[in-house]
């Protein structure tokens, strides 16, 4: 285990850029739907954006579905929240809320990577096949999976008042 160190390392190191690209993807479409004033279409960009990432993913194997996840599905899924599910964010979402979502969703979801590489699912028959239709059901489970842990961090960050819109006192 001493001669793969150096391993982890490059693998953390990527992972790190990946997330900040990832926070930069999340900054650039909250930046859009700021200035949109069509709901319907704020929603659709982020889902656009994890289709756009199938679509680019889908004839490689499963571990860099799971690794490229980080950078489409779990910035988005904390954009999608606030539009698809308000009664878990409340009635205004501002930056920082959306931003705190975005960077521990991503960092569940290199979490997640390192401990589907690690563990061997993805030597799993149907996982490692990787056709068209097994990396569709992964990477649709990553994008259910991100947008539920995004609608949990919501809801704790609303019911614990973190990062809340202040209220005017006049």
């Amino acid at each position: 285990m001493a001669g793969s160190d150096p391993l982890y390392l490059v693998m953390f190191t990527v992972m790190g850029f990946v997330v900040v690209m990832g926070m930069a993807l999340l900054a650039l479409f909250y930046l859009i739907s700021t200035k949109t004033s069509n709901k319907r279409l704020c929603a659709a960009m982020p889902a656009f954006v994890m289709l756009a990432g199938f679509l680019w993913l889908k004839d490689v194997d499963a571990s860099d579905i799971v690794a490229a996840s980080v950078l489409f599905v779990a910035p988005m899924a904390a954009l999608l929240v606030p539009f698809l599910f308000p009664e878990f964010t409340g009635p205004r979402t501002g930056a920082n809320r959306i931003a705190a979502c975005g960077l521990i969703v991503s960092l569940v979801a290199v979490g997640f990577t390192f401990f589907f590489m690690m563990s061997g699912l993805a030597m799993v028959p149907w996982i490692y096949w990787h056709t068209p239709v097994s990396n569709g059901l992964v990477y649709g489970g990553l994008v259910l999976g991100y947008t539920a842990v995004a609608a949990g961090i919501y809801a704790a960050m609303r019911r614990a008042g973190v990062l809340g819109e202040k209220k005017n006192s006049t």
